[in-house]
Parts: C-alpha cells; sequence; structure tokens
C-alpha cells in the first residue's frame, strides 16, 4: 500500500520539484539580511516576487543586497537528443544574491508548462530556510 501511494505521489508531483541552491560564500550567507534589492529583466518574475508578503517587507531600492533574477523560457528546442528523449524542464528561473558585488548565494528550479505564483513562493520558502532574514 505504501509502495502505491508513493508512486502516485511521485507521478503527480513530477520531477520538477527540485530547488537547487548553491553557497559561494558561507560568512555573507550566515549575515543577516535586512532588505534586499531586486535586479532582472524579467518584470513579470520581479512583479511576482514583490506579490510575496516576505519579499514584500524586504525590498528596498537603496539595499546593498542584491537579488538579481535570471530565467529562461525555452520556446523552441533545436537539440535532437531533447526532441528524441523528451525534455525535463521547458525553463528555469534562478536568483543570484550579491554583497558589494560579491556573489554569495544561488538558488535555481527548473518548471514545466508556466511558471507560477505557487512555484516563486517554493523558491522564497527555501531562501528562507537557507539565510538569515530579518526584518
Amino acid at each position: 500500500m505504501i509502495r502505491v501511494v508513493f508512486i502516485f505521489f511521485l507521478i503527480f508531483t513530477g520531477c520538477n520539484k527540485k530547488i537547487y541552491t548553491r553557497i559561494y560564500n558561507k560568512r555573507l550567507a550566515n549575515e543577516p539580511l535586512s532588505c534586499i534589492n531586486i535586479k532582472g529583466d524579467n518584470l513579470i518574475i520581479k512583479n511576482m516576487l514583490l506579490k510575496n508578503s516576505f519579499v514584500k517587507k524586504l525590498y528596498k531600492k537603496r539595499c546593498e543586497y542584491i537579488l538579481k533574477i535570471s530565467s529562461n523560457y525555452i520556446t523552441s528546442c533545436s537539440s535532437i537528443k531533447a526532441k528524441t528523449f523528451g525534455s525535463d524542464f521547458d525553463g528555469f528561473v534562478r536568483f543570484d544574491l550579491f554583497k558589494d558585488s560579491i556573489h554569495f548565494y544561488r538558488i535555481q528550479k527548473d518548471f514545466k508548462g508556466e511558471f507560477s505564483q505557487k512555484e516563486l513562493n517554493l523558491i522564497v520558502d527555501k531562501m528562507k530556510r537557507d539565510l538569515k532574514f530579518q526584518y
């Protein structure tokens, strides 16, 4: 019975739930963060971030901590391998954190279909567990 439940869980949750993180500078990652400034070309993701109540409280235009948004949505794929075996994801959203131009943290989530507020909130929740935010 437990195996059946587990198999259904895997089928319905899919493989795109994994969130990848990397800490480049442990000292900076352990410092308390009381604000973040958000930079990036993707205004849709930026607006989604600002809809998150936690991020909204931390957001300041003048802050030494910069959260840089990177995203990529694959609209068409010409890779023979991807066409043959299928692609595990349609794109990714990545946030990189910097303090005074020093890159100290990265978090990334691949997604299938359309990137949603729910997926963004999962990224923010993981950041809250990894870093020491205070406001």
